[in-house]
């Protein structure tokens, strides 16, 4: 059995943000395997304060946005001021909701959360003054200080508990830092991070990569088809950004990407595979995936009518388009990665990291003609027309 060289781990806020603050999914949600396991989960005190700020902003946001959706939904009659009222008491204030996301993740993982004042006050200064990581010797200095509080408090940490930490971050100063320190050390992809600390990882490799290869080879037929369906779930349910051109103000109804074909993408002699969870019946891997997907899109679009003074709209119109991309995805396998590889199942397929954005180019009005002559009908002319006094 190969010995694990850490017996801690700890994350930085950039990789809380990178994880999209969101702590029950994608590899922040692998972070509840510490709560049990052999690996003591602890996080800075100042990383906890920045990672409720931002999650806050980001909730305040999020309910604002709906508040005000809500406001127009009203305006154009599509709901009752009483019901949006309704709606409205319902929110919850936003704050709450970020320090009880916080709190159950901390209780999720079984946190130990480093105080700030365990940071040495004349190592702080001297950090700062000479100056040495995570401080620049160029730059704006004050932005470093939280990350030296964090550091040097997870230090001391670690030196008076006699362990060692492992930190995902891929902050530069984090990574400077690490490398004058005995106590912590930094993988700068959270994934790798995790592969780090699980035991046999070399053992379970072998037998991922074997699954891969008959999946590929189509000898594992169900597993294959659990797992492109799965995968197709995925895909329909990620959010990416919609890109157009078009000389109407056109608004994105409906978005969603619907997966063609996929590929595990092979590395060497084997697949881009990184372990991140390894248990007795249940085994998480990241692999890299090469996907062909069609982006479908339905769009609603709008002119100003200059004699009312209003915007009209003027109806909806749809677009799609085929897109090849590569992307990360968590596999959850169930089952003994030591048995047969048979009698594994496909738990759960997430999507980390994928398409970000597409570009479905000019969109237009799409006009339904007679089937008899071909001539528009009355509300395609005032279309027409109203389009005409917009350009």
């Amino acid at each position: 059995m190969i010995t694990v060289p850490y017996d801690a781990f700890t994350i930085d806020t950039n990789t809380i943000i990178h994880g999209g603050m969101d702590f029950e999914a994608g590899l922040l949600g692998q972070l509840d395997q510490f709560k049990e396991g052999p690996v003591k989960f602890v996080i800075s005190e100042v990383v906890v304060r920045e990672t409720l700020k931002h999650l806050q902003a980001h909730t305040k946001k999020t309910r604002d946005a709906a508040l005000s959706s809500l406001h127009k939904a009203v305006g154009v009659g599509v709901i009752s001021a009483e019901a949006a009222t309704a709606a409205k008491e319902a929110f919850v204030d936003s704050r709450e909701v970020a320090r009880e996301a916080v709190a159950a993740f901390l209780e999720a993982t079984d946190a130990e959360v480093v105080p700030a004042n365990l940071a040495n006050m004349d190592g702080l200064l001297k950090a700062y003054f000479e100056p040495t990581a995570p401080f620049e010797a160029s730059g704006e200095k004050k932005s470093e200080f939280p990350d030296a509080i964090a550091l040097l408090s997870l230090e001391e940490w670690a030196r008076s508990s006699g362990r060692t930490i492992l930190a995902a971050s891929s902050d530069k100063g984090w990574k400077a830092f690490a490398g004058k320190s005995p106590q912590i050390f930094v993988e700068v992809d959270l994934a790798d991070a995790l592969q780090i600390v699980q035991d046999d990882t070399n053992v379970a490799a072998v037998a991922i990569n074997s699954l891969l290869r008959r999946m590929t080879d189509n000898d594992l037929p169900d597993l294959k088809s659990s797992f492109s369906e799965r995968l197709r779930n995925a895909l329909l349910s990620s959010n990416f950004e919609v890109e157009a051109s078009s000389y109407l103000r056109y608004e994105v109804d409906t978005s969603e990407l619907i997966l063609d074909r996929f590929s595990f993408v092979e590395q060497g002699d084997g697949f881009s595979v990184t372990v991140v969870r390894l248990e007795a019946e249940e085994t998480v891997i990241q692999v890299e995936v090469d996907i062909v997907a069609t982006a479908e899109v339905d769009f609603s679009l709008y002119a100003w009518d200059s004699f009312d003074r209003e915007e009209i709209g003027l109806g909806t119109t749809s677009a799609s388009k085929e897109e090849t991309f590569s992307a990360s995805v968590l596999i959850t396998l169930l089952g003994d990665l030591s048995g047969s590889l048979d009698q594994l199942e496909v738990e759960d397929v997430e999507l980390v990291e994928g398409l970000n954005a597409v570009n479905m180019g000019e969109i237009e009005m799409e006009y339904d003609r007679d089937d008899d002559d071909g001539s528009l009908d009355d509300y395609d002319q005032l279309q027409l027309a109203l389009i005409a006094t917009a350009v």
